[in-house]
């Protein structure tokens, strides 16, 4: 019986840095060792579990065998050929893998046959180049941040960050994406800052976290194009807060967005409206500091990985009005920086 309910990425260069498999309870059951661990990503159909690592100036892909009771068994592993390799993705067949790679402004395309890594004349890096956003300090040149697939699973979505850009790019399984992409979305405003990118249920709405001026856009998915709608502040009225959103994440059941402010140190909770538009209803403090990923990690109960206090804190869910209750639980771990259901 598989004993881990979830898996939390330690980024620590130190020996205390990998991937801890955690249970229902919040008790460790088991930990791979990996340096400078950080996304993670299940297969769609096998027992594997991929993660993204950096050890020196190389970045790496590793693939994992989930065990029995949760714990990995280390496969297989491929250098990224990029540079601050921060997010990965399986295609909805399992047959590809995408990394986006930060700092290098490029994404790798990694085929997969039966889950595991093919040879390495098999990958393609494929990079962005264009007119960077007007804030000097973070849009000098293009970084990728995201990886993510339409509902359809007939096209690969990159979010850019540094070109105020959500790449589109055309996706078979026989043959993966590609070189060019067939859209681009630009931001809704110059120095928004693109970061992550998340499908609702119903296959038409997205939502857009923006992370340098901390805001969400709302937008309309058709036949391999992104339409913006709105766009919101993360932020309370009148914050002065120098703050970065980063993760979003649905419930389970589909009615509130929740979104991780890092300065602010928040969590801001929106309700999802029928249209798919997302009313702000409040703002939970994370107990911790720069929480870089959040995660339900159960229907009810929603875990904030605080990066620069070194520490996690876990929330009660209330599905009737979206309400973040602390638990009271935090548990220390160096630089958690990512969640992932099992």
């Amino acid at each position: 019986m598989n004993k881990a309910a979830f898996y939390i990425a330690a980024r620590s260069q130190e020996a205390q840095g990998g991937i801890y498999a955690f249970d229902r309870d919040l008790n460790i059951v088991s930990f791979a060792p990996l340096q400078g661990a950080s996304c993670l990503a299940l297969h769609p159909e096998k027992p594997f579990l991929y993660s993204v690592s950096r050890a020196g100036t190389e970045n790496f892909l590793t693939a994992w065998k989930i065990g029995p009771d949760g714990a990995l068994e280390f496969l297989d592993r491929r250098n990224t050929h990029g540079q601050a390799s921060c997010h990965l993705t399986a295609d909805p067949s399992g047959q590809w893998l995408y990394c986006a790679n930060y700092t290098s402004g490029d994404f790798d395309e990694f085929k997969l046959e039966d889950g595991l890594f093919a040879e390495a004349d098999m990958h393609r890096q494929i990079h962005h180049d264009g007119t960077p956003g007007p804030v000097a300090a973070r849009q000098e040149g293009p970084h990728p941040h995201c990886t993510v697939f339409t509902p359809d699973g007939k096209y690969l979505c990159v979010t850019d960050l540094g070109l105020d850009e959500v790449r589109i790019y055309a996706f078979s399984p026989e043959n993966g994406i590609t070189e060019t992409p067939s859209f681009r979305y630009h931001a809704s405003h110059p120095g928004a800052g693109p970061r992550h990118l998340l499908f609702a249920p119903d296959g038409v709405t997205a939502w857009l976290v923006n992370e340098i001026d901390s805001t969400l856009s709302i937008l309309r998915y058709e036949a391999g194009q992104l339409f913006h709608r709105a766009t919101i502040s993360l932020l309370p009225e009148g914050c002065r807060t120098e703050s970065y959103a980063a993760a979003l994440r649905l419930s389970a059941d589909g009615r509130f967005l929740c979104i991780s402010n890092r300065g602010h140190d928040s969590i801001v909770c929106g309700a999802v409206l029928s249209d798919g538009m997302i009313r702000i209803d409040r703002f939970t403090p994370v107990g911790g500091k720069y929480p870089r990923d959040i995660n339900f990690i159960a229907p009810d109960l929603l875990v904030s990985c605080n990066e620069t206090s070194s520490d996690m804190t876990f929330f009660h869910y209330v599905p009737e009005d979206g309400n973040l209750f602390p638990t009271g639980k935090k548990i220390t771990l160096q630089s958690p920086v990512w969640a992932l259901p099992s």
